[in-house]
């Protein structure tokens, strides 16, 4: 007669490897989005506080009511002192954030992150992020979406951040709608559609001459460096400034709107 068959027994040090997996404390849920407004006051003089104008629109009885779920918290700088105070207190409050929208004056070699006469640089800024351990960044800031800047953004960040989308020439304001839309796209859909981005992107530098670039990590690591200055080289070509495409096609209704009777 056969034997009945049994079960062999887990290894103990299987068993042990079990318990401990089910121990261990899993990481908090990350927040939805952390707005930081660079050197705040300055951004407000200038008319370019959008990340406090993209808070509101996100933070009204209307959205609340469709994502009742969802976390945005605006920091806004000044100082050093205070944003190291300001950076400590949200991350201990909330924790880790899923994307970052970050707004504020800079170039290739840093951002105005403060008041501080010196920019940070881009490696800097990405050790201030690290914390929060984003998977989006979304950079509204002149020059941030050169591969250069990119590089060094990854860099600190490279265990959690897949995704920036930052523009590699000057951005005016009117450029900057098709980046609140991405980043609706990730609050509401939980990710973003490479299509409907795509063709986003591409809409947005036919009617403004905005240029807005999706960088992936494994795009800026070594041995990416020829394609990466290939698309900066792109980015200059294309770059003639800022225009709107209705005003160029219809001058002069443009300038002589009819008059009511």
């Amino acid at each position: 007669m056969p034997r009945a068959s049994r079960n062999k027994p887990t290894p103990k040090s299987a068993r042990g490897k079990e318990r401990g997996d089910r121990l261990r404390p899993r990481k908090p849920r990350r927040k939805d989005l952390l707005i930081i407004e660079c050197n705040s006051t300055k951004l407000a003089a200038d008319g370019m506080d959008l990340g406090t104008a993209f808070a509101r629109l996100t933070n009204n009885d209307f959205a609340k009511a469709l994502r009742p779920h969802k976390r945005i918290v605006l920091v806004r700088t000044s100082t050093e002192d205070k944003l190291m105070r300001d950076l400590a207190e949200t991350f201990d409050e909330h924790g880790r954030f899923r994307s970052i929208l970050i707004v504020g004056h800079s170039n290739q070699a840093g951002l105005e992150l403060t008041d501080a006469p010196v920019l940070c640089g881009w490696r800097g800024v990405g050790d201030w992020l690290q914390p929060f351990e984003p998977e989006y960044v979304f950079l509204a800031a002149c020059e941030a979406g050169k591969s250069a800047v990119v590089r060094e953004l990854f860099v600190p960040m490279k265990k959690t951040l897949r995704h920036v989308y930052a523009s590699p020439t000057t951005l005016h304001i009117t450029q900057t709608p098709p980046l609140a839309l991405l980043i609706l796209m990730v609050l509401y859909n939980g990710k973003i559609d490479e299509t409907h981005s795509g063709a986003l992107r591409l809409g947005n530098y036919i009617l403004t001459g905005g240029q807005l670039f999706r960088w992936k990590r494994e795009e800026t690591g070594p041995g990416e460096e020829i394609t990466a200055a290939s698309c900066d080289a792109i980015a200059s070509f294309l770059d003639r400034g800022v225009w709107d495409l209705a005003e160029l096609l219809l001058p002069a209704a443009s300038r002589n709107p009819p008059a009511n009777h």
